[in-house]
């Protein structure tokens, strides 16, 4: 059975010249992303004038290998969930 924690905290990302993730830092931590899971894009509140977010599901190494959802919405990034 999958656990998820919701995180829901702004981070910073790294991108390479092709805008794929690189890389992110969350509490100060740097993680390493090996493998692009996977993307999509939800609608948000269209009608607040908030822009669509756009999700990657990554997995990233810090002192252990793990599953991540990041997503952009505007210029900011943020860290969505944990996949345990």
């Amino acid at each position: 059975m999958q656990m998820v924690k919701l995180i829901g905290e702004p981070i910073k990302v790294h991108q390479d010249r092709d805008s794929l993730v690189t890389a992110f830092i969350w509490r100060k931590r740097l993680y390493r992303v090996t493998e692009v899971i996977g993307w999509w894009r939800e609608p948000s509140e269209w009608w607040d004038g908030k822009a669509m977010r756009l999700f990657y599901r990554v997995t990233a190494k810090h002192a252990s290998t793990g599953t991540y959802e990041l997503y952009r919405l505007g210029e900011s990034w943020f860290l969505s969930r944990i996949l345990d």
